[in-house]
């Protein structure tokens, strides 16, 4: 019984001494931006998106619900650690297609480009990094 007395003060004397240290815990911040993509249908049509993702979030294969003429659509965020997300980062291909017709896409962005793509606005705090919101305008000259 003294034994295990013993040890028990022994053990308790040596979390206290740990606990006591002077070493502090260090915060680490990870700085990360996001990005929001959207699709802005200006054409007289309704349209459907087949896009691919990058392989970097899984070379997902996704499709939105009908863009009717004059909607916006959000079709996309992303977020990456240590930086602001681009469409090329985020997106490799996109496929347009008339909601009428799915077998043949009336415009292919195939790899996807950046210059393809407009800021409509940014949120970027003091370490360069938020949320940027890209939009691709859709229109019939495009289209055709």
């Amino acid at each position: 019984m003294k034994n295990k007395i013993l040890n028990l003060l022994l053990i308790l004397v040596l979390v206290l001494l740990v606990s006591c240290s002077d070493n502090e815990d260090q915060i680490v911040v990870d700085y990360a931006g996001s990005a929001n993509y959207f699709i802005n249908n200006k054409t007289t049509k309704d349209l459907i998106l087949i896009f691919e993702k990058t392989e970097e979030l899984g070379s997902e294969i996704d499709t939105t619900r009908v863009i009717s003429s004059d909607i916006s659509l959000l079709i996309l965020e992303d977020s990456l650690l240590g930086q602001n997300p681009v469409p090329e980062d985020s997106l490799e291909e996109i496929k347009i297609y008339e909601a009428s017709n799915l077998s043949d896409p009336l415009l292919t962005f195939s790899p996807v480009d950046n210059d393809d793509w407009t800021i409509t606005g940014q949120e970027l705090g003091d370490s360069g990094f938020g949320l940027t919101s890209y939009e691709v305008i859709l229109t019939d000259s495009i289209l055709d």
